[in-house]
């Protein structure tokens, strides 16, 4: 009898452990970031456009790529932050250091997308000129990956996403026929030539999943790598194409947007920020949103925090990038 009620009181507490447990995920995964400190962490002088931000496989950061061609390491307040990585080998620092000529771009090299491979501690970076790159924990100059795909070269290598578990690069090339000083042109004539690629680092092979899309930007895969999300910014949607399941090799639309959408990034909750831009239309008003895994938004960023290009949640703050801004910005 008395084995048989601890072994009660032990399912007791099992329960409530469980029951516990999963309510402080729950509650973890819905907090609101409305009301918190928005702080700058600004750039070395004259650098400008951190348009992406990664955390490496230590937790350490952000990284970020920058218009004239650098990649950048937050150290702290003290230290600021330390040039960790350059994407161009013609890059000539005279010329290019400080740079925000688009004109610049192709020789000093523009880093977009970054992410890290958690396990090799590697960053893999998406420059608009270079195509997939790859540097070391320690940095200098990356090493190219990639160029092209079915015979058809990179024109704007613009963000990128990694299957943790296998290494696998998702990535995007937003034209075939406009590069990234065009960008604007790209958007104006609704060009779809974009595609969603991927890159697997044991075979070295590129493979494109989707081509014709209209201005293929942003990426991010799902929590379970079922399913991989791309932004499509002029058709202001975002795309999901299926990796696995029975839909697998088939594409549909995961949500319609009132902005033009940018980066897209997950967070530890499975939940996908998405950065927006106004379309070109200064009475459209958008800010940042978040979207859980049907697609349907559940937080809208309530604070002005002028256009950002990416939002990236790590501890229930907020990192937010941006093509024009000197500074990175903190929400906490």
């Amino acid at each position: 009898m008395r084995i048989f009620m601890l072994f009660l009181s032990t399912m007791k507490f099992l329960q409530f452990f469980m029951f516990s447990s999963l309510l402080i995920s729950f509650f973890k995964c819905v907090i609101s970031h409305q009301s918190l400190k928005y702080e700058k962490l600004e750039l070395p002088t004259g650098v400008s456009g951190p348009e992406s931000i990664a955390f490496d496989c230590n937790g350490q950061g952000p990284y970020t790529g920058t218009s004239d061609g650098r990649i950048f390491k937050w150290q702290n307040s003290t230290h600021g932050w330390k040039e960790f990585a350059i994407t161009s080998p013609f890059r000539i620092p005279k010329f290019c250091d400080g740079s925000i000529n688009p004109a610049m771009e192709q020789i000093c090299g523009r880093p977009l997308g970054l992410k890290f491979n958690e396990v090799t501690c590697e960053l893999y970076i998406a420059d608009a000129y270079f195509g997939l790159m790859v540097v070391g924990r320690n940095g200098g100059v990356a090493k190219q990956l990639a160029i092209s795909a079915e015979g058809i070269p990179f024109r704007f290598t613009n963000a990128l996403d990694i299957d943790q578990n296998t290494g696998v690069i998702y990535f995007t090339d937003t034209s075939t026929i406009f590069q990234r000083w065009a960008y604007a042109i790209a958007m104006q004539i609704g060009d779809k030539t974009g595609r969603l690629l991927k890159y697997d680092p044991r075979t070295k092979k590129v493979t494109v999943l989707l081509r014709g899309l209209s201005f293929s930007n942003g990426v991010a895969l799902n929590k379970d790598n079922d399913f991989v999300l791309v932004t499509e910014t002029t058709a202001a949607k975002v795309t999901r194409y299926w990796l696995r399941g029975q839909k697998s090799q088939s594409s549909d639309t995961f949500t319609q947007l009132v902005g033009c959408p940018d980066n897209i990034q997950r967070n530890t909750c499975g939940e996908f920020w998405v950065a927006q831009n106004n379309c070109g239309i200064p009475e459209l008003k958008v800010k940042p949103i978040k979207l859980n895994e049907q697609g349907k938004i559940v937080e809208e960023l309530s604070q002005d925090v002028g256009p950002v290009s990416e939002v990236q949640e790590k501890n229930n703050s907020l990192w937010l990038g941006s093509v024009i801004y000197l500074y990175v910005g903190l929400l906490s």
